[in-house]
């Protein structure tokens, strides 16, 4: 299957669609784009891609078309057995080889391949994975990685003033203090590092920031504000290599988060983003406010992004609610790492090391079970 293949005439989908660490009722929907939601701008830096793709705010978004039945499908009011498994089951190994048997039988190599690549992820089977060949995504398929909790309102509004927010609580302590460039001879896994780096920034088709040493070993890659987005790498990466693949999942992980939606929501605290609103709230609302946050704020936003920012300000800020976002920012996170990774494996051993709660595997499972990250998996021609 390629990413230009045309659909399958009268193909039923299976709609994966549900709020972080939920999954909803099966859907049958005719597949269809359907554009909603806003798309966050690169981050500034060194460009490691020829032209990189812009990405304005409200650009063109689509939801998943997950995993798709090829014809003969079933009449309307029944659905395959396998899939209610799914649903009660979303972390059982068994499932997704039923899944794979299912789709075997309906002669679909891709998906019941994909469904046994998460069999053996479950299981904690080692699978190699090699460096992903593929080209950089479209604006389109970045964008396609955000989750759905984020192509709202509030996730609109924190898109176009994200920025604004991190420049009015920058990083402080040990992380504003960071100043050593990354370098290939700062140790001996540096050279893994740059090089998962370079991969997820040329496949996710963004661009490289300030990359500096962290005063700690820390986890391998924190995106952070201070006077500029900026990648802290950490120490203990670079004493010690860690699988590419890991890495990349870490690197892409990290890349999209310096997104300014993504920025606000997992470089700022709870209650610095909600501060953070309203003074760029109180700043929005009175043209002659001449305070060194005003002034700042009218800096860093562009004519177009204060006027759009004061459009969303208030519905956006109506029932904003922090948790719900940062949860969607970090499962978006996760999804760019498993297609920066090139495989399910070292996705979920990441997210099992960080002994994260079961609602965060369930959600990167339904993200690499959909019809989406399929036509991502697939390489170079």
């Amino acid at each position: 299957m390629y990413l230009d293949a045309a659909s399958v005439p009268e193909t039923r989908v299976i709609s994966w669609e549900a709020p972080p660490g939920r999954m909803d009722p099966v859907r049958r929907v005719l597949r269809t784009s359907r554009p909603e939601g806003t798309s966050a701008g690169l981050a500034p830096g060194r460009s490691f891609i020829s032209k990189p793709p812009a990405q304005p705010v409200g650009a063109a978004e689509t939801r998943e078309s997950p995993i798709v039945v090829p014809d003969p499908a079933p009449p309307a009011d029944t659905e395959p057995e396998v899939f209610r498994q799914l649903r009660e089951r979303p972390l059982d190994p068994v499932t997704y080889s039923n899944l794979a048997d299912f789709f075997d039988t309906r002669g679909d190599a891709p998906r019941a391949a994909l469904m046994r690549e998460i069999v053996e992820a479950l299981a904690g089977r080692e699978v190699p994975v090699s460096r992903l060949q593929r080209p950089p995504l479209t604006a389109d398929e970045r964008a396609g990685l955000r989750h759905p909790g984020l192509r709202t309102t509030s996730g609109e509004l924190l898109a176009s003033a994200g920025i604004a927010l991190c420049r009015l609580f920058p990083a402080q302590g040990r992380a504003a203090d960071a100043s050593e460039p990354l370098r290939a001879v700062a140790g001996p896994g540096a050279p893994a590092v740059l090089d998962a780096l370079h991969t997820s920034a040329r496949v996710l088709a963004v661009n490289l920031p300030e990359l500096v040493l962290a005063e700690d070993d820390g986890p391998p890659f924190t995106a952070v504000h201070t006077d500029k987005p900026r990648l802290l790498v950490g120490r203990a990466a670079i004493h010690q290599a860690l699988p590419a693949a890991e890495l990349r999942f870490h690197a892409g992980r990290a890349l999209v988060s310096l997104s300014p939606d993504l920025l606000a929501l997992r470089a700022l605290k709870g209650a610095q983003l909600l501060r953070a609103l309203a003074l760029l709230s109180t700043v929005l609302k009175n043209p002659k406010d001449s305070s060194s946050d005003a002034r700042l704020v009218r800096e860093t936003l562009s004519p177009r992004a204060l006027e759009r920012t004061l459009e969303l300000l208030d519905s956006g800020t109506r029932d904003f609610n922090a948790s719900s976002l940062a949860d969607a920012a970090r499962d978006s996170a996760n999804r760019a790492g498993l297609v920066a990774c090139g495989g399910v494996g070292p996705a979920v051993t990441v997210i099992r090391s960080r002994r994260s709660n079961d609602s965060e595997l369930v959600e990167l499972l339904r993200f690499a079970a959909s019809e989406r990250y399929l036509a991502l998996r697939v390489p170079a021609r």
